[in-house]
């Protein structure tokens, strides 16, 4: 098994942690507030844009992580 070039983050509802959907061709920026369609709350888009880089880091890392244990591991 080797790293993933390409993964996917789902944006979560900061208030219900319900997957956000809308039109795929409707483009937010900062300072836009996302409607979530299970709660109605509004979710600040550069909140959700934080979490999902905290997020995909977090993945990234255990993806490295574990590749390097499974590496060395075939050392030893």
């Amino acid at each position: 098994m080797g790293i993933s070039e390409n993964f996917n983050i789902t944006l979560i509802c900061l208030f219900c942690g319900a997957p956000l959907e809308g039109p795929e061709d409707k483009e937010y920026s900062s300072g836009d507030l996302i409607e979530c369609s299970q709660c109605e709350e509004p979710n600040d888009y550069d909140s959700l844009i934080e979490v999902a880089k905290e997020k995909g880091v977090e993945k990234v890392s255990k993806e490295v992580e574990d590749h390097i244990k499974n590496k060395f591991s075939k050392l030893f």
